[in-house]
């Protein structure tokens, strides 16, 4: 079987959902030939009105395509083509596009402007589906033909040097991400944070690895976080994270974009033997590790562990790092995305008997 991963501009879905993976097919040694790239190669031409419209694809021979995040009418044009070749499709999806929020950086164009719709239908015509979620697959999933594959690490960032290894005399505190893509969840943890700081002042900082933008306003902070800028490339990120922080957060607020998130944030921390103090949404509470909070006093109190109790931190770090290891590494989870993309295979051969997946109107 020989299966091509054609992912668009977004590293971090990129990485975690179509790189790591790859690589971690390649390495398991299964039969089957992996390649990612950037985009497929198509034929466009313009219809009456002077709309782009895609008339052919190039699959370069392989059995199954997988489209990752497909968000447009062109995209769309492209599955059918491909089906019509005989080539089965998956679509990969890793969050719900339909409930980006309002404030986001993204809402404009993916609920707005309908791209998130786009987005549903492709899904719907995939030969598969692959997310990252239950609550995913039940939106993007409905025909039956999906599977939820779970975001995992590789095993060379789980086994660098842990954080709770070191002795800092100021403690660490940080929070990974963009504040204009988080419009609301810092402040789940009301005035949780900043009664940490003040248990430990002089001796626990703030960090934004990422950019923090107007989070000390957010946050209520008396002064500027420190800000450490993101790193384009995710390996670098998650070697930065661990050597940053001691202590890592995970606020979320609970709406129907979250309520739908993966659990990759605390894995990450997790992994890197970051103590994790995170939300209670449902993926993080499937997932089980890091201290869970919802109210300020529960953010206050779990911090405050952290940064005061040197001991504790180092335990529940390594506790939580040890469950990664046992069992939520990328190699977990390749019998999954080989049975996934084998089922799509199937699933277009039985489409092809009966003569579906010839290119309709858009």
């Amino acid at each position: 079987m020989r299966v091509l991963l054609a992912h668009g501009f977004s590293r971090g879905p990129l990485y975690y959902r179509l790189t790591e993976p790859a690589r971690a097919v390649i390495e398991s040694g299964v039969d089957v030939e992996v390649t990612v790239t950037r985009g497929l190669t198509t034929t466009v031409q313009r219809d009456d009105a002077g709309e782009p419209v895609v008339v052919d694809v190039d699959a370069r021979g392989y059995d199954v395509v997988v489209v990752q995040l497909p968000k447009t009418v062109q995209m769309l044009q492209t599955i059918r083509l491909l089906k019509a070749q005989g080539v089965a499709v998956v679509v990969e999806m890793d969050d719900l596009l339909s409930g980006v929020p309002f404030g986001h950086s993204g809402h404009q164009m993916l609920v707005r402007r309908g791209m998130a719709k786009w987005g549903l239908e492709c899904t719907r015509e995939a030969d598969f589906v692959t997310v990252s979620t239950p609550a995913l697959l039940e939106e993007y999933a409905q025909h039956g033909r999906g599977a939820v594959i779970a975001n995992a690490v590789h095993r060379r960032f789980a086994e660098l040097p842990p954080a709770y290894e070191r002795n800092p005399d100021v403690v660490t505190v940080g929070w990974t991400g963009n504040v204009l893509n988080h419009p609301y969840d810092l402040q789940e943890m009301g005035s949780g944070l900043q009664q940490a700081l003040d248990r430990t002042r002089g001796a626990s900082r703030f960090v934004v690895l990422g950019q923090k933008f107007d989070a000390k306003a957010r946050l209520g902070l008396p002064a500027e976080p420190d800000e450490v800028p993101w790193m384009p490339d995710p390996s670098d990120y998650i070697v930065a994270m661990g050597e940053i922080f001691d202590v890592g957060v995970a606020p979320l607020r609970f709406d129907r974009f979250n309520e739908c998130k993966s659990w990759l944030k605390p894995l990450e921390y997790s992994a890197r033997g970051v103590y994790c103090v995170r939300a209670r949404t449902p993926e993080y509470e499937r997932l089980g590790l890091g201290m869970p909070a919802r109210a300020a006093k529960d953010w206050a109190k779990w911090i405050s562990v952290g940064l005061q109790d040197a001991d504790r931190r180092r335990e529940l770090a390594a506790a939580a790092r040890e469950k990664v290891l046992a069992g939520h590494l990328t190699e977990h989870r390749v019998e999954q995305y080989v049975a996934a993309w084998r089922a799509a295979l199937d699933n277009r051969a039985k489409a092809s008997v009966r003569g579906v997946g010839i290119p309709a109107a858009v």
